[in-house]
């Protein structure tokens, strides 16, 4: 079958959730036998082209103002798709905009189907932004299928497209709206027995990393390691001084693991974005428990009190409890960790691969 997967980055020029899944997925689909084409955004002048693990890249130039780069950024995009031989049968897009905004104008022009993969609650949350109160609603309409991690974010995305207004909407999702979580790719390391508390993702406001750290003065004698980058790390930076926190910076997909077998916890204290984090599988794959904010499809990989914790947003007395409940309690901490060994599983790409390729048959012209 030949299948395009449409995402605005991808590895190894920049990574985020959505990135990695995509990447793998399609090592995944080529190793099925799949014909697969990536259209994505040039970085750090890689090739426009490009044969990688048995998949074709086809790279476009970005269009450099963030304001025109939502509708500029379609047309080379469609170009590129149409130009590609043979053309997909199916679009697989991650992420609403720009990526699925890309996959309803070539399912229009080119009469290709858009399957879009939803990657988090930001994406259909339409009260704080004109363009997406424009812009989502009809992506959604439009597409064949909509893909989202779990049943809590179905839900959820139910829930905001009814407080938007958009009853219509809900009622045509709910016949195409399908539910398959991220893939991973179980790591070969053996089980941390590390000590240090870790948080992994980008350094942003509503990724809520500032209550981890004001929660470290409430945890003497331990140290969090920060990996990850973003326009808030001066602001973070300076909230830790004299705390024991070491800013890592971004780091290679491929070095999380190396970081996660230094680990007696992982903790994600996100307000808002989070969708079905792939660090959580990462750190449940190394037997590391998770402490994390009940948000979005968070609560349906981390089971409180069985993986991990769950605490409610912002709530740092909360979060530094459970922490040291995991810090200071070796039973405890071995029970999570072996919980979430044996849950992740599920997980492993050879039960999700199969999900996802059926689904994509069904767009099949052969």
């Amino acid at each position: 079958m030949n299948i395009g997967i449409v995402v605005g980055r991808f590895p190894p020029d920049l990574l985020g959730g959505a990135e990695l899944q995509a990447k793998q997925m399609a090592e995944q689909l080529a190793k099925h036998k799949h014909n697969v084409v990536v259209f994505t955004r040039r970085y750090n002048n890689r090739p426009y082209q490009e044969r990688v693990d048995g998949y074709t890249i086809y790279r476009r130039d970005e269009v450099p103002i963030p304001g025109l780069r939502v509708m500029w950024d379609t047309v080379p995009a469609v170009y590129n798709i149409a130009r590609c031989q043979p053309r997909p049968e199916v679009l697989l897009c991650y992420q609403t905009l720009n990526s699925g905004l890309i996959g309803m104008v070539a399912q229009a022009m080119l009469k290709i189907p858009l399957v879009l993969s939803v990657r988090g609650n930001r994406e259909y949350r339409l009260q704080n932004s004109t363009l997406q109160r424009l812009i989502v609603p009809p992506i959604y309409k439009r597409a064949k299928r909509i893909i989202v991690q779990s049943e809590r974010i179905r839900d959820d995305m139910y829930e905001q497209f009814e407080v938007a207004g958009q009853t219509d909407l809900v009622n045509c999702l709910s016949a195409k709206t399908v539910v398959i979580p991220n893939g991973i790719t179980m790591p070969k390391v053996t089980r941390s027995r590390g000590n240090k508390i870790l948080y992994v993702g980008r350094l942003i406001k509503n990724k809520g990393v500032a209550d981890l750290i004001n929660g470290m003065k409430q945890l003497s004698g331990s140290s969090l390691v920060i990996v990850g980058d973003g326009p808030d790390r001066p602001r973070l930076e300076q909230l830790a001084e004299n705390l024991p926190v070491k800013f890592v910076g971004r780091v290679p997909a491929q070095e999380v693991y190396d970081y996660l077998a230094q680990a007696r916890v992982l903790v994600l204290p996100s307000h808002l974005g989070d969708g079905f984090p792939n660090v959580i599988l990462e750190a449940m794959a190394c037997g590391v428990p998770v402490v994390a904010t009940n948000i979005a499809g968070i609560p349906d990989l981390v089971r409180h009190a069985q993986t991990g914790y769950l605490f409610e947003v912002a709530n740092i007395d909360q979060m530094v409890g459970y922490i040291k409940q995991i810090l200071t309690d070796d039973h405890l901490w071995e029970k999570l960790g072996q919980t979430s060994l044996d849950t992740v599983q599920t997980y492993a790409w050879d039960q999700v691969t199969p999900q996802v390729e059926n689904l994509l048959r069904s767009f099949s012209k052969s």
